[in-house]
């Protein structure tokens, strides 16, 4: 069909040449052919050197996410380059040169002293403009400055994204020692936090293990987290109805987790509250997963329009 279409094409600029001759001058039909023809190899490889370079550009764009895949999977641990180029089984000068325009972007970041990369600012950024697309942090916010009040201690705002949850928003408590560690944009593996464990304990039997499993060589970065702790965690925020997880995402610290649902039931997130071991004992948890829901009750109505 494209041959056909292409001599078509050569018939036509044939019959117009032959109508009007350039200059005056009698031109042959069997030059004007040959040179019509010679033309359509030429227009296939324009055709086909185009569609490569969109290839490799769109190979290129994979390859520089898949990097932040990878930083962002290993939480605030983050990587080493020799560990992305095994990683990513790319040429260490390729990986080199994508790692350096995605620091220059913010989308990664090296700090001072570490031989290690992890999400740059603007990740952060992203996360707080996917959080405001769906209004749950705008509806959230006051709920977290209302618990962190009346708690005195530090609460956030977290949200599933694939295998991980983030943190989209933390109010700061008054008490004097906070739980800063955890920052907007802070990607771990779904259930190390209370947050996390709170969302993770949601889900099916089978969707929960099998994000326990493909998470399972991350959690060796967490404390003596493993899989099996984690199930058993899985299974103790399920007959609870909350979260509770202490030491293995910050030390020394504990936190309480409790799942934001809507009016069909659906997930939404986790709101929690954490601090220092001395503050989180028994009753100081039970008062926290009270204020939490308490709080969230003020903010049911709009989080159902979602």
């Amino acid at each position: 069909m494209q041959r056909s279409l292409e001599f078509d094409r050569i018939g036509n600029t044939l019959a117009e040449r032959l109508r009007r001759p350039a200059s005056g001058r009698f031109v042959s039909p069997t030059l004007l052919i040959s040179r019509q023809a010679r033309t359509i190899p030429a227009m296939r490889d324009i055709r086909l050197q185009t569609k490569s370079n969109a290839s490799h550009g769109t190979q290129a764009i994979e390859r520089a996410i898949g990097l932040v895949k990878q930083v962002a999977s290993h939480g605030h641990s983050g990587l080493r380059m020799a560990d992305l180029v095994e990683f990513s089984g790319m040429e260490r000068p390729t990986v080199h040169r994508m790692v350096q325009a995605l620091v220059k972007l913010g989308l990664l970041n090296r700090p001072i002293g570490s031989k290690r990369y992890v999400l740059g600012d603007y990740c952060r950024e992203l996360a707080a403009a996917f959080a405001d697309q769906s209004d749950l942090r705008a509806i959230c916010e006051p709920v977290l400055r209302a618990i962190s009040d009346e708690m005195g201690n530090s609460a956030f705002l977290v949200v599933r994204m694939g295998l991980d949850s983030l943190c989209v928003a933390r109010a700061i408590g008054s008490y004097p020692i906070q739980v800063l560690a955890v920052k907007v944009g802070n990607r771990q593996p779904l259930g190390v936090g209370a947050g996390g464990l709170a969302i993770l304990a949601t889900l099916s039997p089978t969707e929960q293990e099998d994000c326990i499993a493909a998470n399972a060589h991350r959690l060796v970065g967490y404390g003596n987290m493993n899989a099996s702790i984690l199930r058993a965690f899985a299974r103790a925020t399920q007959k609870r109805g909350h979260a509770v997880i202490g030491h293995y995402n910050v030390p020394g610290v504990i936190g309480v987790g409790v799942a934001l649902r809507n009016s069909s039931g659906a997930v939404l997130g986790a709101i929690t509250t954490a601090s220092v071991e001395s503050r989180m004992t028994r009753v100081d948890q039970q008062n926290a997963v009270r204020c939490i829901e308490r709080h969230l009750k003020t903010a049911q109505s709009r989080l159902d329009t979602l």
